[in-house]
């Protein structure tokens, strides 16, 4: 099984980007993915990216540029051309990226939503090899995808989950700002704004032109599930600080060297805000449950 590292979802200064991409190359992950997915006005240039990109690729790491997630206008039709002309593989998370591309290696991303056993024939069919299922899917419509695909999977397995993505910027909202006179306010927030009810409970992260959970969203405890069912590489989701333990964590995980509970207590510690996986369990998406809880509640059931 593969671990891979998402693009970055946050709005991190220019050198702080270079630094982490640095270190990342000493990272025990398969596969990097580079590029912005959340808004064209924030990000590294394109030339910025190849530069990594081949670092990255020189140190034994796979490479695959990651496109936005949405696509309104030609500025950002301009930074998905861009993207296509580098010289890697290409992750799609907005259907034009397809128009662009011809004979390059393209990953649907978990923005595209391949639900089900059509929707990834259809990807098939455009040359589609590799699919990283949309993060709502649970895990028996993965398993029932596999199963009658055979595509390669690969799932997001930690981070905060990316809910929706508007063309409205939310931060600047938050500043009395609209997005055409942004002045950077997402750089305040390198985990994004956390928004709390009235209660004081965390409900969503507010990051740019996009949403997402305020818990980490994380499958540490179900990696030997994963692999059952077929799937091929996990996905950790960068944030500001403990990306290199929870790499560490997973590739422990992943090569049988840490338990589960081991794991699991490893990880709350690079979770400020908690954690959740009921998604993957077919729940609701806040609630977070253990593999021995569940087992625990099924045989009472019996």
């Amino acid at each position: 099984m593969e671990l891979t590292l998402g693009p970055i979802l946050f709005d991190w200064k220019r050198e702080e980007v270079l630094g982490f991409y640095e270190r990342v190359a000493e990272m025990p992950v398969d596969r990097v993915y580079l590029g912005e997915v959340v808004c064209v006005k924030r990000g590294l240039r394109p030339e910025d990216l190849s530069a990594i990109g081949s670092r990255l690729r020189d140190a034994g790491k796979e490479v695959v540029l990651s496109s936005l997630a949405v696509v309104s206008n030609e500025e950002e039709l301009d930074l998905v051309r861009a993207i296509a002309r580098l010289p890697f593989p290409v992750e799609a998370n907005d259907m034009s990226l397809f128009n662009m591309v011809q004979g390059k290696e393209v990953v649907a991303g978990p923005h595209i939503t391949t639900y089900n056993v059509p929707s990834i024939d259809y990807l098939r069919g455009l040359g589609v090899k590799r699919v990283v299922f949309p993060v709502e899917l649970s895990r028996d419509s993965m398993a029932y995808n596999i199963q009658h695909t055979g595509i390669e999977a690969e799932v997001f397995a930690h981070g905060k989950v990316p809910l929706a993505f508007s063309w409205r910027c939310y931060t600047s909202r938050a500043y009395g700002l609209k997005k055409s006179n942004c002045r950077y306010d997402c750089r305040r927030f390198p985990d994004g704004m956390v928004v709390k009810s009235v209660d004081g409970e965390p409900l969503f992260t507010v990051n740019g032109t996009s949403i997402l959970s305020a818990l980490t969203y994380t499958l540490v405890e179900f990696v030997e599930d994963l692999k059952e069912i077929g799937v091929k590489a996990l996905r950790v989701s960068p944030q500001a600080s403990g990306t290199e333990e929870i790499v560490h964590i997973f590739r422990e995980r992943i090569e049988g060297r840490l338990g589960p509970e081991e794991g699991l207590e490893r990880i709350r510690k690079t979770a400020e805000m908690g954690l959740c996986n009921g998604w993957y369990l077919g729940r609701e998406g806040k609630g977070y449950y253990s593999p021995t809880g569940l087992l625990q509640r099924e045989e009472q059931g019996r």
